[in-house]
């Protein structure tokens, strides 16, 4: 049995879908190692693996780590996903806004975001298998 807040499932401020769904990917991707959370934002922590191509001189088993920043704010009345690479330059991999309403169901808002994750770190480093992998890192 599914228990809703008090607003409806529909009516939901983006403010508290903020840390509903920050909340949600921490406690369900299993890599992520880090919440911080703040009154409007939430930013959540993982690793993805990845070796580079043998065409652009990698070399077999040779698996580095890159660290993500899923930092998940509200802008403009709608909800705000940015990913950082956090290394040295803390590269912006992806922005992107959805509005609230498509995001209540937390699975389905989870499986939304971490697609566009995924579709966004492997279009940025086509010269690396990404050893990474949505339904595999989703814990039961």
């Amino acid at each position: 049995m599914k228990i809703l807040c008090n607003y409806g499932a529909q009516n939901i401020p983006a403010s508290l879908q903020v840390n509903r769904i920050g909340k949600f990917i921490y406690k369900h991707l299993t890599d992520a190692y880090k919440l911080d959370k703040s009154e409007n934002m939430n930013d959540v922590y993982f690793t993805i693996l990845y070796e580079l191509k043998p065409e652009y001189g990698g070399t077999p088993n040779d698996v580095q780590e890159m660290d993500i920043c899923v930092s998940i704010t509200t802008y403009q009345n709608k909800i705000r996903v940015n990913v950082i690479r956090m290394d040295d330059g803390e590269k912006t991999l992806m922005h992107k806004t959805y509005k609230p309403e498509d995001l209540v169901d937390l699975h389905r808002a989870f499986d939304l975001i971490m697609h566009d994750i995924e579709g966004s770190v492997r279009r940025k480093y086509r010269e690396c298998n990404i050893l990474f992998d949505t339904e595999t890192h989703k814990r039961p």
